[in-house]
Protein backbone atom coordinates (compact mmCIF):
# COMPACT_ATOMS: atom_id res chain seq x y z
CA UNK A 1 0.00 0.00 0.00
CA UNK A 2 1.43 3.46 -0.87
CA UNK A 3 2.47 5.93 1.80
CA UNK A 4 -0.26 8.35 2.93
CA UNK A 5 2.13 11.29 3.30
CA UNK A 6 2.90 13.32 0.21
CA UNK A 7 6.48 13.25 -1.03
CA UNK A 8 8.73 16.01 0.21
CA UNK A 9 9.44 18.77 -2.23
CA UNK A 10 13.01 19.98 -2.64
CA UNK A 11 14.21 17.68 0.15
CA UNK A 12 12.04 19.34 2.83
CA UNK A 13 12.07 16.38 5.23
CA UNK A 14 15.77 15.85 4.75
CA UNK A 15 16.43 19.55 5.40
CA UNK A 16 14.28 19.47 8.55
CA UNK A 17 16.14 16.42 9.85
CA UNK A 18 19.48 18.09 9.08
CA UNK A 19 18.42 21.23 10.95
CA UNK A 20 17.54 19.19 14.05
CA UNK A 21 20.92 17.46 13.99
CA UNK A 22 22.67 20.82 13.60
CA UNK A 23 20.86 22.22 16.65
CA UNK A 24 21.77 19.12 18.70
CA UNK A 25 25.42 19.55 17.73
CA UNK A 26 25.29 23.20 18.83
CA UNK A 27 23.83 22.12 22.20
CA UNK A 28 26.58 19.50 22.68
CA UNK A 29 29.26 22.04 21.80
CA UNK A 30 27.85 24.54 24.27
CA UNK A 31 27.96 21.96 27.08
CA UNK A 32 31.57 21.13 26.14
CA UNK A 33 32.53 24.80 26.16
CA UNK A 34 30.87 25.22 29.55
CA UNK A 35 32.87 22.29 30.90
CA UNK A 36 36.09 23.93 29.69
CA UNK A 37 35.08 27.27 31.23
CA UNK A 38 34.30 25.55 34.53
CA UNK A 39 37.70 23.82 34.48
CA UNK A 40 39.40 27.13 33.74
CA UNK A 41 37.62 28.91 36.59
CA UNK A 42 38.52 26.04 38.94
CA UNK A 43 42.21 26.18 37.97
CA UNK A 44 42.44 29.97 38.21
CA UNK A 45 40.58 30.13 41.54
CA UNK A 46 42.68 27.38 43.12
CA UNK A 47 45.88 29.01 41.86
CA UNK A 48 44.88 32.47 43.09
CA UNK A 49 43.94 31.08 46.49
CA UNK A 50 47.22 29.15 46.69
CA UNK A 51 49.32 32.21 45.81
CA UNK A 52 47.39 34.36 48.28
CA UNK A 53 47.63 31.72 51.04
CA UNK A 54 51.36 31.15 50.78
CA UNK A 55 52.29 34.81 51.06
CA UNK A 56 52.38 35.44 54.81
CA UNK A 57 53.11 39.15 54.42
CA UNK A 58 50.09 39.65 52.19
CA UNK A 59 47.79 37.74 54.52
CA UNK A 60 48.32 40.43 57.14
CA UNK A 61 46.29 42.70 54.84
CA UNK A 62 42.50 42.40 54.74
CA UNK A 63 42.18 42.64 50.91
CA UNK A 64 44.43 39.61 50.44
CA UNK A 65 42.50 37.63 53.05
CA UNK A 66 39.34 38.56 51.10
CA UNK A 67 41.04 37.42 47.88
CA UNK A 68 41.96 34.11 49.51
CA UNK A 69 38.47 33.52 50.90
CA UNK A 70 36.65 34.55 47.71
CA UNK A 71 38.81 32.37 45.49
CA UNK A 72 38.48 29.41 47.85
CA UNK A 73 34.68 29.75 47.65
CA UNK A 74 34.78 30.12 43.85
CA UNK A 75 37.04 27.03 43.66
CA UNK A 76 34.58 24.91 45.65
CA UNK A 77 31.67 26.15 43.54
CA UNK A 78 33.65 25.55 40.33
CA UNK A 79 34.49 22.00 41.43
CA UNK A 80 30.78 21.30 41.86
CA UNK A 81 30.03 22.85 38.47
CA UNK A 82 32.81 20.83 36.78
CA UNK A 83 31.17 17.67 38.15
CA UNK A 84 27.73 18.85 37.01
CA UNK A 85 29.00 19.73 33.53
CA UNK A 86 30.86 16.41 33.23
CA UNK A 87 27.67 14.62 34.26
CA UNK A 88 25.73 16.51 31.59
CA UNK A 89 28.33 15.70 28.92
CA UNK A 90 28.30 12.01 29.89
CA UNK A 91 24.58 11.46 30.45
CA UNK A 92 22.88 14.27 28.57
CA UNK A 93 20.87 15.25 31.66
CA UNK A 94 21.33 17.69 34.51
CA UNK A 95 22.07 16.79 38.15
CA UNK A 96 19.14 18.82 39.44
CA UNK A 97 15.76 19.19 37.73
CA UNK A 98 16.33 21.21 34.55
CA UNK A 99 14.71 24.49 35.63
CA UNK A 100 16.36 24.41 39.04
CA UNK A 101 19.79 23.61 37.54
CA UNK A 102 19.59 26.48 35.05
CA UNK A 103 18.57 29.06 37.65
CA UNK A 104 21.13 27.67 40.13
CA UNK A 105 23.94 27.92 37.58
CA UNK A 106 23.02 31.41 36.35
CA UNK A 107 22.41 32.89 39.81
CA UNK A 108 25.53 31.46 41.36
CA UNK A 109 27.69 32.39 38.37
CA UNK A 110 26.51 35.98 38.79
CA UNK A 111 27.01 36.10 42.55
CA UNK A 112 30.35 34.32 42.72
CA UNK A 113 31.64 36.15 39.66
CA UNK A 114 31.01 39.54 41.22
CA UNK A 115 32.49 38.36 44.51
CA UNK A 116 35.68 37.24 42.71
CA UNK A 117 35.84 40.57 40.88
CA UNK A 118 35.41 42.57 44.09
CA UNK A 119 38.11 40.58 45.86
CA UNK A 120 40.57 40.90 42.98
CA UNK A 121 39.90 44.64 42.69
CA UNK A 122 40.41 45.21 46.42
CA UNK A 123 43.64 43.21 46.41
CA UNK A 124 44.81 44.97 43.23
CA UNK A 125 44.51 48.33 44.95
CA UNK A 126 46.61 47.06 47.82
CA UNK A 127 49.11 45.39 45.48
CA UNK A 128 49.57 48.68 43.64
CA UNK A 129 51.00 50.17 46.83
CA UNK A 130 53.26 47.18 47.44
CA UNK A 131 56.64 48.11 48.76
CA UNK A 132 55.68 51.64 49.71
CA UNK A 133 55.56 52.37 53.41
CA UNK A 134 52.87 55.00 53.10
CA UNK A 135 50.03 53.08 51.44
CA UNK A 136 49.58 49.66 52.99
CA UNK A 137 51.34 50.25 56.26
CA UNK A 138 54.45 48.51 54.95
CA UNK A 139 53.05 45.01 55.53
CA UNK A 140 54.38 43.84 52.18
CA UNK A 141 58.02 44.85 52.11
CA UNK A 142 58.60 44.29 48.40
CA UNK A 143 60.49 41.74 46.33
CA UNK A 144 58.95 38.29 46.11
CA UNK A 145 56.01 39.23 48.34
CA UNK A 146 54.95 41.90 45.84
CA UNK A 147 55.39 39.57 42.87
CA UNK A 148 53.43 36.82 44.60
CA UNK A 149 50.66 39.28 45.46
CA UNK A 150 50.54 40.51 41.87
CA UNK A 151 50.29 36.94 40.59
CA UNK A 152 47.45 36.18 43.02
CA UNK A 153 45.59 39.28 41.85
CA UNK A 154 46.11 38.43 38.18
CA UNK A 155 44.88 34.87 38.70
CA UNK A 156 41.89 36.24 40.63
CA UNK A 157 40.95 38.44 37.65
CA UNK A 158 41.43 35.47 35.29
CA UNK A 159 39.14 33.38 37.50
CA UNK A 160 36.53 36.12 37.33
CA UNK A 161 36.82 36.21 33.53
CA UNK A 162 36.21 32.45 33.31
CA UNK A 163 33.18 32.65 35.64
CA UNK A 164 31.85 35.66 33.69
CA UNK A 165 32.16 33.76 30.39
CA UNK A 166 30.35 30.80 31.98
CA UNK A 167 27.64 33.23 33.15
CA UNK A 168 27.12 34.34 29.55
CA UNK A 169 26.71 30.70 28.48
CA UNK A 170 24.35 29.88 31.37
CA UNK A 171 22.39 33.04 30.60
CA UNK A 172 21.97 31.85 27.02
CA UNK A 173 20.82 28.43 28.21
CA UNK A 174 18.37 30.03 30.64
CA UNK A 175 17.00 32.29 27.89
CA UNK A 176 16.54 29.24 25.64
CA UNK A 177 14.73 27.47 28.45
CA UNK A 178 12.42 30.40 29.09
CA UNK A 179 11.69 30.79 25.37
CA UNK A 180 11.37 27.14 24.33
CA UNK A 181 11.09 25.05 27.50
CA UNK A 182 14.45 23.38 26.84
CA UNK A 183 17.98 24.33 27.93
CA UNK A 184 19.16 24.20 24.33
CA UNK A 185 17.36 25.04 21.12
CA UNK A 186 18.02 21.45 20.02
CA UNK A 187 14.95 19.62 21.26
CA UNK A 188 11.27 20.44 21.35
CA UNK A 189 9.67 21.44 24.60
CA UNK A 190 8.91 18.62 26.97
CA UNK A 191 8.84 20.80 30.05
CA UNK A 192 5.57 21.86 31.67
CA UNK A 193 7.01 25.37 32.14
Amino acid sequence: MPSSSPPARNGGEVAAAGEGERKKAVGRRLVGVMLLLRLASLCFAVSAAAFAATDGAALRLAPFRFLLAANAIVAVYSAFEVAAAAWEVASGGTLLPEAMQLWFDFGHDQGFGYMALAAAAAAAREAATCGSHGGGGGAMSGGTACVQGDIAVGLGFAGFAAVAAAAVATGYRLACFLATGSRSPASPSSSPY
